[in-house]
């Protein structure tokens, strides 16, 4: 994510299986959110995980989660950090979700 109003979409299509990493390169927490889709986590800074079904995770300072989920209906979503501070400061971007082929 960048500063606000410079956010650079994650488009993917529907039906398409996404892993996505979270990296918190800050010393402050981040409960990061995906709008219309279910994840699990997969991965814990670079350890492979079976998490549990969620919509939002909790990304420690320094670290990492890696989130799989199947890009469901086609749309734009947001993705974004759930603290409304970050959020404000530009903390989102898109999860945009194309129809198939």
């Amino acid at each position: 994510m960048t500063e606000k109003g410079q956010h650079q979409p994650i488009i993917v299509r529907s039906g398409e299986r996404v892993v996505l990493s979270l990296h918190n390169m800050s010393m402050m927490a981040h409960p990061m959110h995906l709008h219309g889709h279910v994840f699990q986590v997969v991965g814990l800074n670079g350890r492979r995980v079976a998490g549990a079904l969620r919509d939002t995770v909790h990304v420690s300072p320094m670290s990492m989660v890696d989130v799989a989920l199947d890009a469901g209906e086609a749309a734009r979503w947001m993705l974004h950090c759930h603290h409304m501070p970050h959020l404000a400061t530009g903390m989102i971007t898109e999860f945009a979700v194309t129809a198939s082929a």
